[in-house]
């Protein structure tokens, strides 16, 4: 696959255990609490051209 034409947001997101954004569930045009939304929000200012970066909350013992 050529991601240049072809991705979506998750691959401008990355792991750090310094997270700049956060992910929340919300209901939106809906309320059906069996299909929230997942949606970003920033948890600082975020300058142009750096990346998202999210905290995934694996510990590296729970790693099989």
């Amino acid at each position: 696959m050529d991601v240049s034409r072809m991705r979506n947001v998750a691959s401008y997101i990355s792991h750090s255990s310094i997270p700049n954004v956060m992910v929340q569930f919300v209901l939106y045009d809906h309320n059906n609490l069996m299909y929230p939304h997942l949606m970003l929000f920033a948890m600082e200012n975020i300058p142009p051209m750096r990346e998202f970066s999210l905290d995934y909350g694996v510990a590296d013992d729970d790693v099989a």
